[in-house]
């Protein structure tokens, strides 16, 4: 009697599809000097070329569903824009096709200075950010390099920003934690291997080992 792949169980056809695509990260850049009002915006443009085939993905609709799953599972996508004036995104998407699958995500911007965040203004979608297992928010501004050496930077500026970004991260803190189940609930942690570069790093992290060398555990 033949055995279709399909006949297998699913725990056994999740193995063969996470050693069919394996991991990776790729990189999507914002056209330079738009600000844009989303962390996963449609304009941006893939930069990141991988040998990984999709062709799996167009056997049948089964096959996709399971093996998207993985393959999303297994893939960061880091959303990169380079402004004048930077601001945190108050949306998490405006249409882009792969917002929905994604499950790790860093957004990175670098500017020449930071615009204030209004907590208001924010409009986070449950529906992308519950599916998240791990968000990373970079941002570097030009008026805080040096900033932890002392005088060479608007200190104060840098200060705000780096309120702003917890506050900010903690929003998203909220959305991604289950109150019922400990297992799911996202630390905060500060990365601050890079302050005197003038970058801030949080992220948001389910299910891992939450606290490294650089790591600063906030809640």
């Amino acid at each position: 009697m033949t055995i279709s792949f399909l006949d297998l169980p699913l725990e056994i056809r999740v193995q063969v599809y996470a050693l069919t695509f394996g991991s990776g990260k790729v990189l999507l850049e914002v056209p330079y000097g738009e600000n844009s009002a989303c962390l996963i915006p449609r304009n941006s443009t893939f930069r990141t070329y991988t040998s990984r085939s999709s062709q799996l993905l167009r056997v049948n609709k089964m096959i996709l569903v399971e093996a998207r799953e993985v393959l999303y599972t297994n893939t960061t996508f880091h959303i990169f824009s380079h402004v004048f004036a930077g601001r945190l995104p108050t949306r998490t998407t405006d249409g882009h096709g792969c917002a929905p699958y994604i499950r790790h995500l860093i957004w990175q911007l670098d500017c020449d200075i930071m615009m204030r965040f209004y907590p208001e203004d924010l409009k986070i979608d449950v529906d992308h950010a519950r599916r998240w297992k791990s968000l990373e928010l970079h941002c570097r501004a030009d008026t805080w390099q040096n900033s932890f050496l002392g005088e060479s930077c608007d200190r104060e500026a840098f200060i705000k920003g780096r309120e702003q970004l917890i506050a900010y991260a903690t929003e998203f803190q909220h959305v991604m934690s289950s109150p019922h189940l400990i297992s799911q609930t996202a630390k905060l942690v500060e990365d601050r291997s890079q302050l005197d570069l003038g970058r801030l790093i949080v992220s948001l992290k389910r299910n891992r080992k939450c606290q490294g060398q650089d790591g600063i555990l906030l809640g």
